[in-house]
């Protein structure tokens, strides 16, 4: 074992406080409640600047009423994108509020943390000041999600160097900072991902019990009430209790943990039949979601071709590193994804990420990985859903944003560490120093320039800004 293996408790550390610390110092930078306008695109009516309601991470906003709604004591918010038209009795119009709203379809679990954590902090959802109190829960449940990482790594192979190596991606990736650096649903969603299978591939390994199948069942009930997104682990939970292992688990162990994750939703899901009937709220999301960009309308001018090699690949490509505010602060020179200047800093990027990709292709068959070809599929299989989910949402929708993915960053860090190890010849403590100087840089790089970027956006004296910040104001 090597030395870092050897003292992976305090590695291990090291990367939880190299996160939090990350995730703090993105809160610090990225406004809060802060109308103003995104310098790529262009308003079509007035060929300004186009105005957003808010600079900084993205649907912050909203997740950050919902909290506000839980504080006031008045229950779930419902989402309707309908009401009353008040100029033609008897009709409906879109609803005048649903910008403020369309988070109110999700599951309630992180909201209730949320408002609980605004309660002993002191700090208002809709105060402007109160943003980095607000976001410190995240950067914490984001701590969770680089331990959870490491274990699955640990107990998926019997290594805490590949545990390792695969925790820095979480805990050092640019994008997955800025995420625990704001008021979202997403890093508790990756938490809960991520300890659900680590906790399968230590039953995988170690062999299942009735305690381990009780406890994947409530990781994954609570992951289900998170984010609708989390169904996806349905099939690698699946692979976790057919693929080869030590001991497949008993069938009462599987119908006790699927048993245990639907208890745990079941209630929530009853909820949304009612009012949506749905019980994932798809079709209400779908009826609040009309107004953003269509898929088929961009192929229908841009080509298939071009959308989804030119705009999707490539925009989330890029956003896997760091695209922050909304969509509109980029790591290549100007900041605008269309600029003329070549994204050589997301190229060389996207070329180490392609080398570690041969790497795991070729040696995740060799040796003593070949005898966790179990563990393996299961992370395999959930990175696989993850992306057609997100493909899917894209054939509807143009969501380039590779955050959609993150759910999944903890199998893929640990493919990643595979490809790491077999580059650098097994030598992990390499592997381990290049992997996270490479991603610290990058921070520090990104949160050297992102102070001076929101300023471009929010600043009065700014092009069009006057005029967006009054209106907004």
């Amino acid at each position: 074992m090597s030395k870092i293996g050897t003292h992976w408790r305090t590695t291990l550390l090291v990367l939880i406080g190299l996160h939090l610390g990350l995730a703090c110092w993105y809160a610090s930078v990225t406004p809060y409640r802060a109308s103003g306008f995104v310098l790529s695109q262009r308003d079509p009516r007035t060929h300004q600047p186009l105005t957003v309601i808010d600079v900084g991470a993205p649907d912050e906003r909203q997740h950050a009423n919902y909290v506000e709604h839980l504080l006031m004591g008045e229950g779930f918010p419902i989402l309707v994108w309908e009401v009353p038209d008040p100029a033609h009795p008897g009709q409906t119009m879109r609803n005048p509020n649903l910008g403020e709203t369309y988070q109110s379809h999700q599951p309630p679990l992180y909201y209730l943390l949320e408002a609980g954590w605004a309660k002993l902090t002191g700090a208002s959802p809709i105060d402007p000041q109160s943003g980095p109190r607000l976001r410190l829960l995240n950067a914490l449940i984001g701590c969770l999600g680089v331990a959870g990482t490491f274990f699955l790594g640990k107990w998926a192979f019997d290594s805490a160097e590949i545990g390792l190596i695969a925790a820095a991606l979480p805990a050092l990736l640019p994008m997955n900072g800025a995420l625990s650096g704001a008021l979202s649903n997403d890093p508790l969603l990756i938490a809960l991902c991520t300890w659900t299978l680590a906790v399968c591939a230590l039953a995988m390994t170690k062999g299942w019990t009735w305690k381990l199948a009780a406890v994947v069942g409530v990781l994954a009930g609570l992951a289900f009430l998170t984010k609708t997104t989390a169904l996806g682990l349905a099939p690698a939970l699946l692979v976790a209790a057919l693929a080869k292992q030590v001991q497949r688990p008993k069938v009462g162990q599987v119908a006790l943990c699927a048993a245990v994750a639907i208890c745990v939703a079941l209630p929530w899901w009853i909820r949304n039949q009612h009012l949506y009937g749905d019980p994932f709220a798809i079709s209400a999301f779908n009826q609040a979601f009309v107004g953003s960009p269509q898929a088929k309308d961009l192929i229908g001018v841009l080509g298939p071709a071009t959308y989804w090699l030119d705009w999707v690949g490539w925009w989330t490509a890029r956003s896997f590193f760091g695209a922050f505010g909304n969509m509109d602060i980029w790591l290549n020179e100007t900041g605008l994804p269309a600029a003329p200047t070549p994204n050589t800093l997301y190229r060389l990027l996207l070329a180490g990420f392609a080398l570690l990709l041969i790497g795991w292709a070729v040696g995740r068959s060799k040796g003593a990985y070949k005898e966790r070809s179990g563990a393996q599929l299961m992370n395999e299989v959930f990175i696989l859903v993850t992306l057609v989910l997100f493909l899917r949402f894209n054939a509807q929708y143009f969501q380039a944003q590779a955050r959609y993915i993150l759910p999944a960053i903890g199998p893929l860090g640990c493919l990643l560490a595979l490809g790491a190890l077999q580059l650098f010849k097994q030598r992990a403590a390499a592997a381990f120093a290049v992997v996270s100087c490479v991603l610290l840089a990058l921070n520090l790089y990104a949160l050297n320039r992102l102070p001076q970027e929101f300023a471009k956006r929010t600043r009065a004296d700014a092009v069009g800004s006057q005029r967006i910040l009054g209106y907004y104001g």
